[in-house]
C-alpha cells in the first residue's frame, strides 16, 4: 500500500474571532493518484481544509491549528513555502484572491519564476496551461478586464503552469459557464489519467463530484460520508439530500450530473416576514404580459453600445430591453459575454454613453451614482468587494442607517432590526451575527451580500451570479428572497449561468452572445 500523499489526524481548526471550530476532529486520508470530490453545505468547512493543506492558515489567515497535517510527508505549517509550493498547488474559490500580475500571462509565469524555472521551460509551461483553459487570445489582456469567469481560468492556468503532483481546486467551476465546466471536467480527467492527485470542491454533487473515484462529503467540519461516488449516489440518496449536496426529488441517474430541469432542492422556508411560507412552497403567478404594456418601464436601454476606455473592442453592441415594475429577468451567456459589463453599466459604475438609459423616463447619464443606488439594489459578482463592516449584523443594517442618516453603530428602529434578524435567520445566519463577513464560506457570503441587499426596499434589484458557489438550500433561499421582493413590485434583473433555479419565477430570459442581446424563450 502507498503512503498517503495527504494526511489529516484528528484536525480542529478555528478562526480567530470565532468561537465554532470551523474543523472538528477531521481525519482523512488521500493516496498518490486520487480523485476525490470534496462536498457539503456552505459552512461545512471545505475551505478551510483547502487552505490548511497549503499552509495559508493558520501561517497567514491565523486562527488556531490542532491535530496532524502532513502533505507529501511534510506539515504545510512548519515547511518553506517554496517547498510547498512545490507540493501542492489550490485554485481558490474567489480567484481574485491570488491574482497578483497585471496581464495573464505574466500572472501564469509567476509561480515558475518564483521557483526559478528556466526561462524556455516557463514559455511552453505557460502556452499549455493558457492552451488548456481556453485563454491564448487573452495572453496579453489585463487581468482585471477579464469576466469572472475567465479570471477563474487564469487562476487554473496558474496553477497548472507549476506543474505540482498535488493540485486542489476549490469550487473552480463555480463561476464557469456550461461550456467551461465540460472542458474544466476534461481536463480534470487528463490530469488524474496522467497520475496527479486532485481535490475537487464544491457545495454540491455536481458532474465534477460525481465523476471522481471517491466522494468525501462533510457536515459540521468533519467527515459525514466517505466512499465510491457513484455508489454513494445510488445508495446514499436521501442522506445526501439531508446533507444539502443533491436536491430533493432528484433521481439516482440524474444526481449525479449537471443541474437537471428544474428539480427543487430542500426547503428553507422559514415562514417569517422576510420570506413568507405561501411563498416558500410554490412559484409565484406571473402576470400576463408581466406588467400590462400600459405600465411605464422602470428601466429602459436604447440601442446600447460600449468599449472600455482604450480598448478598440466592443464589448456590447445594439442592446435594447426594458424591465417594468414587478418583472422578473434573467440574462444569460457564456463567460465573457458581457453580462457584468452590463449590470456595472446600469449602476453608473462604468461610464453609460449619453442616450440609452433610461431611469423611470430620466436619462441616467444625467444621474449621479447615489441617486440610482437609493432605487436599485446591486448584488456584486464577488460579494465580499461590497462588504463594508466588520461583522454579519452590522453589514445587514449598513444600508438602513444610511437611509436613516443614522451614524455607525447608532440603534435602528425595532423593525429594522426584526428584519435584519429574520432575513439572517432565513439565510442561514441567525447565530452569526458577531461573525467577520470576510470569513464566511463562498455560499455564506453570497447569501449575506443577498439578504444585506434585500435590507431596504428597492424598486429593482440586479444580482450578479447569486447562486454561485452555493449549495442547494441556499440557491433556494435566494429564490424565495428573489421572489417576496418580486411581490411586493420589485423589478428583478438576475445574471446567471443557473438559470435552472430561476426558470419557475422567471417572466424574460435574455441571452448575451458576443456582445448582443436577444430575447430567449421560456422552457
Amino acid at each position: 500500500m502507498k503512503a498517503p500523499v495527504i494526511e489529516l489526524e484528528h484536525v480542529t481548526y478555528t478562526y480567530e474571532m470565532e468561537t465554532r471550530p470551523a474543523l472538528n476532529d477531521l481525519s482523512l486520508l488521500v493516496e498518490p493518484g486520487e480523485w476525490v470530490a470534496i462536498t457539503g453545505r456552505s459552512g461545512s468547512g471545505k475551505s478551510a481544509l483547502c487552505q490548511l493543506l497549503n499552509g495559508y492558515l493558520p501561517r497567514i489567515g491565523g486562527g488556531e491549528r490542532e491535530g496532524v497535517v502532513r502533505v507529501g510527508g511534510v506539515d504545510p505549517l512548519e515547511a518553506q513555502i517554496a517547498e510547498i509550493a512545490g507540493r501542492i498547488g489550490i485554485v481558490f474559490q474567489d480567484p481574485d484572491a491570488q491574482l497578483v500580475q497585471g496581464r495573464v500571462e505574466d500572472e501564469v509565469s509567476f509561480g515558475p519564476e518564483n521557483l526559478r524555472v528556466p526561462a524556455l521551460e516557463i514559455a511552453g509551461r505557460v502556452n499549455e496551461a493558457l492552451a488548456a483553459v481556453r485563454l491564448t487570445e487573452q495572453r496579453t489582456s489585463s487581468v482585471h478586464a477579464l469576466s469572472g469567469g475567465q479570471r477563474q481560468r487564469t487562476g487554473i492556468a496558474a496553477v497548472l503552469s507549476m506543474q505540482t503532483p498535488i493540485i486542489v481546486f476549490d469550487d473552480a467551476a463555480s463561476s464557469l459557464d456550461r461550456a467551461s465546466r465540460e472542458q474544466l471536467l476534461a481536463l480534470l480527467q487528463q490530469l488524474h489519467a496522467e497520475g496527479r492527485t486532485l481535490l475537487t470542491v464544491s457545495s454540491r454533487v455536481d458532474d465534477i463530484a460525481a465523476a471522481a473515484g471517491r466522494l468525501v462529503v462533510l457536515e459540521g467540519g468533519t467527515v459525514a460520508l466517505d466512499g465510491p461516488a457513484e455508489e454513494l449516489v445510488r445508495t446514499r440518496r436521501d442522506r445526501l439530500v439531508q446533507l444539502g449536496v443533491l436536491p430533493q426529488g432528484a433521481q439516482p441517474s440524474a444526481a449525479a450530473g449537471a443541474p437537471q430541469g428544474k428539480a427543487q432542492p430542500g426547503p428553507a422556508g422559514h415562514g417569517t416576514a422576510a420570506q413568507p411560507s405561501a411563498s416558500a412552497s410554490a412559484p409565484r403567478a406571473k402576470a400576463q404580459g408581466p406588467a400590462g404594456p400600459a405600465v411605464s418601464p422602470l428601466l429602459e436601454l436604447r440601442n446600447l453600445a460600449f468599449r472600455y476606455p482604450g480598448s478598440a473592442a466592443t464589448v456590447l453592441r445594439g442592446i435594447s430591453m426594458s424591465l417594468r415594475p414587478g418583472e422578473w429577468a434573467l440574462i444569460c451567456g457564456e463567460n465573457g459575454s458581457g453580462k457584468t459589463t452590463l449590470s456595472q453599466l446600469l449602476m453608473n459604475l462604468l461610464p453609460m454613453p449619453k442616450g440609452v438609459l433610461f431611469w423611470e423616463g430620466r436619462e441616467a447619464s444625467r444621474m449621479k451614482t447615489y441617486e440610482l443606488a437609493e432605487q436599485i439594489g446591486y448584488l456584486f459578482q464577488e460579494p465580499e468587494h461590497q462588504f463594508v463592516t466588520s461583522n454579519v449584523l452590522d453589514e445587514m443594517l449598513y444600508g438602513p442607517r444610511l437611509d436613516m442618516s443614522l451614524e455607525p453603530g447608532a440603534p435602528v428602529p425595532e423593525e429594522v432590526m426584526q428584519r435584519a434578524e429574520s432575513l439572517l435567520e432565513v439565510a442561514g445566519l441567525g447565530g452569526r451575527h458577531d461573525a467577520s463577513p470576510y470569513l464566511l464560506s463562498g455560499g455564506e457570503k453570497r447569501l449575506l451580500g443577498a439578504a444585506a441587499q434585500f435590507m431596504s426596499r428597492k424598486k429593482l434589484y440586479v444580482l450578479d451570479e447569486p447562486t454561485a458557489g452555493t449549495d442547494y438550500a441556499g440557491a433556494k433561499v435566494l429564490t424565495n428572497l428573489c421572489r417576496t421582493a418580486s411581490e411586493e413590485g420589485a423589478a428583478l434583473l438576475i445574471i446567471t449561468h443557473e438559470p435552472e433555479h430561476f426558470e419557475d419565477e422567471a417572466d424574460t430570459i435574455f441571452t448575451l452572445d458576443q456582445g448582443e442581446l436577444r430575447r430567449s424563450p421560456l422552457r
